[in-house]
């Protein structure tokens, strides 16, 4: 029987009610003792009449057995039944064995030797059993004072068990689930619900409570019940969550109905989870995402993300389209306190691109406030391999379907990015990344859609989105391609290639061919055209030829990431090109 029922028990009952079978049992026996000793048959019948009332009255008094806890923390406390003080000085935490309680009363609390300050109607069952939790705060409209009761069992169903029942008496605190060894135990308990009993096997545990649906502990206690087998108890949430000054802190308080109780001393956590971020890049269905056979995320659209969210290490992913049956599962096993990015990409039924999640690792922050932390991945089903240019300059080479690439610290910027074949430099699509305010952040640029569409099909696109879950689908640009080479003049007798690698960290080569012997000269500046580094000035030989930059200015010091602008010039004639520093 759950709910709120209300009240504690009454030592005077038991004592009274003794009395009253005191009574009944000498009515009886002056009966049979005046019967047989030949008394008037008036007198006999006095006597029945007295056996009948005292019997009747025994009848009146039905009782049940309650269980009282003092969980508000306030004062210590009086509490009185039907106007009588019952029970004296109750402690916070404190809890009374099982007590006799008149099935019809009313139950008052007052601080210790002062004024009833609430009192509580009861109705009970005849010899039911019941645990009364004193909760709330006295003046508190938003979790005022009350006694929360509910059912109580005396035992387990079995010696190898525990029966155990837990109650939410925090009010500061959120729904929460719990854990025991890693292990959901008790899911989305509100302040003031209880939880049916569990027959838990006996055993020592470490039990870990996490807001609703997460699976970061915000407290962690053991429970040692190894020897608790055959025996039952409640577990009660107590304290505050984010105490003040003076009061008492977040608890877990075990007692059994023998009036036990211990305070469950705090461990280390149990719990074992990684962060995951799943975007939708499948075409086309809104998708409801399970996780270990019970609905997660629901009406997942296309190019839709999550943030970050916590899952076990081993858990199995379900994908199905919304409000139908799962198509396709994942079974994942994951780092603890791992960080991934899950895309779901390819095509339902496409047996060259079926659908899967593909997984990688997610960082949530880049190397300084300077740069961003780029992900990209190639997820375009007809596209092929492809080359990434920022700015004209080489960002990622090769990268083919479901593949990523790891981590790039870019120097934050507006940025024009192409999208080559893998080899070419004719840009197929091209997309303004504006990444300026995106300092010390990091995300995930996917290519999601077709390079060649049907009518009903998307367009090939590329789509940002950051471990809160924010997306954003890049617009179009002009290439920049063009602005690779920066010549004043076209020179005939050199001939300046791409250094390599580019992007680099931290030395590049930087490769030409002389046609006949000259005098050259090669320099390093910024994209402002301030003068970083001469690298070379003297006379060379004719033939190919390179100088390496191992990124530092002309007193020695490591620049910054960034772009950079390398010159070579022959006499009059010279070629620019640009080169990316990245950390």
């Amino acid at each position: 029987m759950e709910g709120p029922i209300k009240g504690p028990s009454y030592s005077n009952n038991k004592i009274l009610i003794n009395i009253i079978i005191y009574l009944v049992t000498a009515g009886f026996v002056l009966y049979i003792v005046s019967v047989m000793s030949g008394l008037t048959k008036q007198k006999g019948k006095i006597m029945k009449k007295i056996s009948l009332i005292l019997f009747t009255a025994l009848l009146a008094a039905q009782t049940a057995q309650v269980q009282v806890v003092h969980n508000s923390p306030s004062p210590t406390v009086d509490i009185y039944v039907d106007g009588s003080l019952a029970l004296e000085d109750v402690e916070f935490r404190a809890s009374t064995g099982l007590l006799d309680l008149p099935i019809n009363t009313e139950v008052g609390i007052a601080p210790a030797d002062g004024d009833v300050i609430a009192t509580f109607p009861f109705q009970l069952e005849e010899n039911g059993s019941y645990a009364v939790i004193a909760s709330g705060i006295v003046g508190d409209e938003n979790h005022p004072f009350d006694l929360l009761a509910s059912g109580l069992e005396s035992e387990a169903e079995d010696e190898n068990s525990f029966a155990l029942k837990v109650m939410h008496g925090v009010t500061d605190a959120p729904a929460v689930d719990i854990y025991a060894d890693g292990n959901l135990l008790v899911e989305n308990l509100d302040y003031g619900s209880f939880q049916g009993y569990l027959q838990v096997p006996v055993g020592d545990y470490t039990l870990d409570i996490t807001a609703h649906g997460s699976l970061e502990s915000v407290a962690s206690f053991s429970a040692p019940l190894s020897t608790y087998g055959g025996l039952s108890g409640i577990v009660y949430a107590s304290g505050f969550l984010s105490p003040s000054d003076g009061q008492p802190s977040f608890a877990l308080v075990l007692t059994t109905p023998s009036g036990y109780v211990v305070e469950l001393p705090a461990t280390e956590t149990a719990l074992t989870s990684a962060k995951v971020q799943i975007i939708h890049n499948s075409p086309y269905p809104t998708v409801d995402i399970y996780v270990d056979g019970e609905m997660a995320l629901e009406a997942v659209s296309y190019r839709a993300s999550t943030g970050l969210i916590d899952l076990p290490i081993s858990t199995e992913v379900g994908i199905a389209p919304t409000g139908a049956d799962v198509i396709a599962t994942f079974p994942f096993e994951l780092e603890n306190d791992g960080s991934y990015v899950v895309v779901a990409s390819g095509i339902v039924g496409d047996e060259d691109h079926p659908f899967g999640l593909l997984a990688s690792g997610l960082e949530s922050e880049a190397e300084d406030n300077n740069s961003f932390a780029l992900k990209v991945m190639h997820g375009v089903t007809d596209a092929p391999a492809v080359d990434i240019y920022a700015d004209g300059n080489l960002l990622v080479e090769n990268l083919a379907y479901g593949e990523f690439q790891g981590y790039l610290q870019v120097p934050v910027g507006d940025y024009t990015l192409d999208i080559t074949g893998h080899g070419s430099s004719e840009s197929v699509a091209s997309f303004s990344a504006p990444l300026a305010t995106y300092g010390g952040l990091s995300g995930v640029v996917y290519a999601s859609g077709f390079l060649s569409p049907s009518e009903t099909d998307s367009a090939f696109t590329l789509v940002l989105t950051t471990p809160s879950g924010y997306v954003v689908e890049l617009p179009a640009a002009e290439s920049a391609l063009s602005l690779d080479e920066l010549t004043s003049s076209v020179p005939s007798d050199f001939y300046v290639q791409q250094n390599y690698p580019n992007p680099f960290n931290p030395t590049t080569t930087i490769r030409y061919d002389l046609v006949n012997d000259s005098n050259l000269k090669i320099t390093v500046y910024d994209l402002k055209g301030n003068l970083i580094k001469d690298i070379y000035d003297g006379f060379q030989k004719a033939g190919r030829n390179n100088a390496v930059w191992n990124a530092t200015n002309s007193i020695g010091e490591t620049v910054s990431s960034g772009i950079y602008l390398y010159k070579i010039q022959v006499g009059e004639s010279f070629q620019v090109k640009r080169m990316m520093l990245l950390k």
